[in-house]
């Protein structure tokens, strides 16, 4: 192992240099081109990914720009890494280009660098420290790459449908030890029957996407119809101003994952909390406003609408309303959830939902989901990796965990979330000012690159 730990060293820099060129790539999803079906960004970022494998002497494949992999190694079980380079939506705040990354020599900054350029490198570098030194190995090592894992997952589910998946393995993209528990994600839009042709309400808009907590909310209003000397009352992270004949009110709170709502300030219950005396008396959106800031407002688990379920392993159901919308006759709420590793189905949400918003005539759409993930805690790929962290970080008190975010390692079976956040790391992924820092970067890759040669020259894993 001394061998491959000092060629990792010693190839810092390019590891670096490698993770701007992929930083300074905006790869969050966009409109499907005829040859990019995600968008031209993370088309661009596999490619570059792609190109970092073909200058390094591995065999690479592009899968139509869905997904693509590196490899090297020959036997017949294969240790996949799965990883991916699209990234979410920059937001607002930051205090640098979010796709021009800044290195101040502790940190490098940019998004992606935390969720999963970063980390992806890392695992790069880790597997081509094994391939460079020569020490022989048993199985293939293959990483994948994705390229929409904050939205649809399509570009994984089309690699699993054409190519044969990987032994065994884990996803860098959740934090160390080791995950063995994945919750159940279910992503959907509540619509709930409010007439408001006659509303003060023209617009009301807020959100990114729906496993952020929003950091900005704003609504537009008809200044006919609103109580003015109310506007003063407004404080803290409000701000309004009048544009000719309307009033456009705005909130600031503070991004995060969905998978942990309580870590941010959802800036759409910071705006509904406040705006109710605005308007008069007899307008419909009120009633709204009620229902949201007595069931939904600033609560984690969905207790408003009876979906606060929970199980001894994973605990309670995690609750993030990532956008709102208003129509003429309804208004959307898109809800993102994660659900305890047992005793609930996605349709027994769906039900509790609809139960509860029966008032509003609620109806919810699925977009989107996962089933839970389970691994046993003292199975033989568990160990070695959590050797392989506690061997590289000294760390020998954390415990293997579970967690509300859902990963690549849904996309096959033996697999897991390794990485690559530490404990007392600064969770930044879906947030402004995105950072990783560098010694944490070098550190991930030794782990990864522990792990891999561990489970490309065991004997038996499974």
């Amino acid at each position: 192992m001394k061998e491959i730990l000092k060629w990792i060293d010693d190839h810092k820099d390019q590891m670096i240099s490698d993770l701007e060129e992929l930083i300074n790539i905006n790869s969050v999803e966009a409109e499907a081109l005829p040859d990019a079906p995600f968008g031209q960004g993370p088309k661009d970022a596999l490619l570059k990914f792609l190109d970092f494998g073909k200058r390094d002497g591995f065999a690479t494949e592009n899968l139509q720009n869905y997904a693509g992999d590196i490899e090297f190694g020959k036997g017949e079980e294969s240790i996949g890494i799965i990883a991916h380079v699209d990234v979410v939506p920059a937001g607002s705040g930051w205090d640098s280009d979010p796709f021009k990354m800044e290195n101040d020599g502790v940190y490098l900054t940019g998004r992606g660098t935390q969720d999963d350029k970063g980390p992806g490198i890392a695992a790069y570098y880790a597997m081509r420290a094994i391939k460079e030194t020569g020490v022989p190995i048993k199985r293939v090592i293959r990483l994948i790459l994705g390229t929409n894992e904050e939205t649809n997952w399509g570009g994984i589910n089309y690699y699993v449908k054409n190519k044969k998946m990987p032994t065994m393995g884990f996803t860098p993209d959740a934090e160390f030890p080791v995950i063995f528990g994945e919750k159940g994600i279910v992503t959907g839009t509540l619509s709930l029957s409010v007439d408001l042709k006659n509303s003060a309400v023209k617009t009301f808009k807020a959100g990114n996407a729906p496993n952020m907590v929003p950091d900005y909310a704003e609504v537009v209003l008809d200044k006919s119809k609103i109580n003015l000397n109310a506007l003063s009352n407004l404080v803290g992270a409000l701000s309004y101003k009048e544009n000719g004949s309307e009033v456009v009110i705005s909130a600031n709170g503070k991004s995060a994952h969905g998978s942990t709502p309580e870590a941010g300030e959802n800036a759409i219950s910071i705006l509904l909390k406040s705006i109710e005396g605005v308007f008069m008396a007899g307008d419909e959106f009120i009633k709204f406003l009620e229902f949201y800031n007595t069931k939904l407002g600033f609560t984690f688990h969905g207790e408003g609408l009876g979906v606060d379920f929970e199980d001894e392993k994973s605990g309670k159901l995690n609750f993030n309303i990532g956008m709102i919308e208003k129509f003429e006759d309804k208004i959307n709420l898109v809800l993102n959830m994660r659900f305890p590793l047992t005793g609930v189905t996605k349709e027994d949400i769906k039900t509790q939902i609809e139960k509860n918003t029966i008032d509003f005539n609620g109806s919810f759409k699925q977009t989107g989901g996962e089933n839970p993930l389970y691994i046993d805690p003292e199975s033989k790929l568990i160990k070695i990796l959590m050797d392989a962290y506690q061997n590289q970080s000294g760390d020998m008190e954390s415990k293997p965990m579970v967690i509300g975010g859902g990963t690549y390692a849904k996309a096959m079976d033996n697999c897991v979330a390794f990485g690559a956040m530490f404990k007392d790391d600064e969770d930044r992924m879906h947030q402004k000012n995105e950072r990783i820092k560098i010694e944490r970067l070098m550190d991930s890759a030794k782990i990864y690159a522990e792990a891999l040669y561990t489970l490309a020259t065991e004997e038996k894993v499974l």
